[in-house]
């Protein structure tokens, strides 16, 4: 799926993955979602629309380029998604916050945080549900999931705190597992389960 394609029909789906950063010169989010858009073509779900996206790891990017893309393709959902070293599984993110963001990016900056008073945001997507379907199905696509309440106070946090700000009910984090735990074909097929689900329960506005 070309990055620049536009939005003909309004039934879009954006996913973005992270470029490298620190260790992870090869990243496995942006590995795991360009294997997702080779195997789009061919599967059930190819008459929507799917976007992809490389973010950088960098806090301006995000701050001032997602809403430019939900305005752009007025996606049904958003994924984002961002590798972790401590993840085994696809990792559902619940809840981001405001402020908090020490850690500087791939330009050695962190956000600039007006508001004292850490402010969080949860996903309505019914993640019990997600991550129980995924186990369900874990035998076919060869991934589990499980539940994580702490995104990390990185550009995974941030940006998930972005979309969220922007619409809950739309808007999901997957941390996923470094290459040396699930190939990029694995995590994809995990990815592409994901999406089944949040189409079949996609509640629009």
């Amino acid at each position: 799926m070309r990055e620049d394609q536009t939005n003909v029909n309004g039934n879009t789906i954006l996913i973005t993955g992270f470029g490298p950063f620190d260790k992870h010169v090869v990243n496995a989010s942006w590995e795991a979602v360009k294997e997702l858009s080779k195997l789009w073509p061919q599967t059930e779900l190819c008459n929507i629309q799917l976007i992809t996206k490389q973010i950088p790891v960098s806090y301006q990017y995000v701050s001032t380029e997602i809403s430019k893309l939900w305005e752009e393709y007025d996606p049904i959902i958003v994924i984002h998604v961002g590798v972790s070293y401590k993840a085994s599984c696809l990792t559902i993110e619940h809840i981001a916050h405001n402020t908090g963001y020490v850690r500087p990016d791939i330009d050695g900056k962190c956000p600039y945080e007006s508001q004292d008073i850490c402010h969080a945001l949860k996903t309505n997507i019914n993640v019990k549900n997600l991550c129980d379907s995924i186990n369900e199905n874990s035998k076919e696509s060869g991934c589990t999931a499980c539940i994580s309440h702490d995104a990390g106070r990185y550009l995974c946090e941030y940006i998930f705190y972005q979309s969220l700000n922007i619409k809950t009910h739309k808007t999901l984090f997957i941390h996923v597992p470094d290459l040396n735990v699930y190939s990029s074909l694995q995590t994809a097929k995990g990815l592409y389960d994901i999406i089944c689900f949040l189409v079949k329960n996609l509640n629009d506005d």
